[in-house]
């Protein structure tokens, strides 16, 4: 089969399709997948990483306000559902799979359109208006939060089978990265990122708690903080004079992400839906600080749902302070225990087989039609 996979943006929107692709070419060797994303979005560098065809739609977003902006955002989409329908008949795919974010709507939205059967994947809590929209004519919407249900329309074309994760996300390579980074291996690591982009926030935060926690803590941890590319230079000129400098390791960013999960014991980040999926597929504790400014404040509810799970430790960015952070650093390392049932929680969430189950799913509503 000939598949199309579109979606993008961020992170949270490409690595579920990567993982959807692997468990196709799992399926059947013979599977073609073909990616469609933004011109401008990490697609188009984390997608030919990953050794598959990227095919680029110039695209923007329609901001949630009036603006000349959205003038121009309508006009590029507009214009990317003519390229769209000559890129979908030059490549004849299967089937569709988007993925979210914007540069999916005009791809997903010609295929159901023309007949292909069109399948959507939601990540979030709180699905974003593409994936509501695209609901109406795609054939199952797959959902990574059974809450998600209730914001779509037809709620019977729904299925709640998780967000798809790498197989390599449970199976990273702890030495590797203690090798490369230089890290103790005797020492427990805190992992501290902001997501695809970095949060700047977050680690000037926790830079500037540091003063307020135990010295003794450091004899025992240390900190591997993935800053984003845009900060890095900051970061590091921020660490010279700093005397807890040789317990903290910072990269810009980091692609074998699954290497720094095998290291943790604790990870300060966002909520993000594919961070949140990747932390339960691993089974990793987490202080999660929600992104406030994300379409409908979705990584909030992805934040909340672990936290009622008793997974996670949420702090909102707007009480987020140095008191408050170390507050709460202070009181996971101290107990241990506490430390450990996060962990057990957080495991009990995750779904490894979530891509498998989606592409079965997909598998059998197009069994009937001779595609295979």
């Amino acid at each position: 089969m000939k598949i199309i996979i579109t979606g993008g943006g961020t992170g949270g929107h490409i690595y579920p399709g990567i993982s959807l692709a692997k468990e196709l070419q799992k399926r059947d060797s013979r599977n073609e997948i073909i990616f469609i994303g933004s011109n401008r979005g990490m697609e188009s560098e984390i997608i030919p990483r990953e050794g598959y065809q990227f095919f680029s739609l110039t695209v923007r977003g329609i901001k949630r306000k009036i603006c000349l902006d959205n003038i121009y955002a309508i006009y590029l989409f507009l214009s990317s559902l003519f390229v769209s329908y000559k890129m979908i008949k030059r490549i004849k795919p299967n089937i569709v799979i988007g993925t979210g974010g914007y540069v999916s709507a005009s791809v997903a939205l010609i295929s159901s359109i023309i007949g292909i059967p069109t399948f959507i994947h939601e990540q979030n809590a709180i699905p974003g208006i593409t994936n509501k929209m695209l609901s109406l004519t795609s054939r199952i919407v797959f959902l990574s939060f059974a809450e998600s249900q209730k914001y779509f329309w037809k709620k019977k074309k729904t299925a709640f089978l998780g967000n798809p994760v790498r197989e390599k996300i449970w199976k990273g390579d702890r030495e590797k990265i203690i090798k490369e980074v230089g890290m103790d291996r005797d020492k427990k690591t805190i992992l501290l990122f902001g997501g695809s982009k970095g949060a700047r926030v977050i680690t000037n935060t926790f830079l500037s708690c540091m003063d307020l926690l135990d010295g003794s803590f450091w004899q025992k941890w240390q900190i591997l903080l993935i800053s984003g590319k845009e900060e890095y230079d900051k970061v590091k000129n921020m660490l010279i004079n700093s005397r807890y400098k040789e317990f903290i390791y910072v990269l810009p960013y980091l692609y074998e992400i699954e290497n720094a999960y095998s290291l943790a014991d604790l990870v300060i980040c966002r909520a993000g839906a594919t961070t949140v999926a990747e932390l339960t597929a691993k089974g990793l504790p987490a202080i999660l600080i929600p992104y406030p400014y994300a379409t409908g404040d979705h990584q909030l509810y992805n934040a909340r749902y672990l936290e009622n799970k008793q997974a996670a430790v949420v702090i909102l960015q707007k009480n987020l302070s140095k008191k408050i952070l170390a507050a709460e650093i202070a009181n996971l390392l101290l107990k241990e225990d506490r430390l450990q049932r996060l962990a057990q929680n957080s495991k009990k969430l995750g779904n490894r087989k979530a891509a498998e189950e989606i592409i079965n799913s997909i598998y059998q509503n197009i069994k009937k039609e001779k595609i295979l």
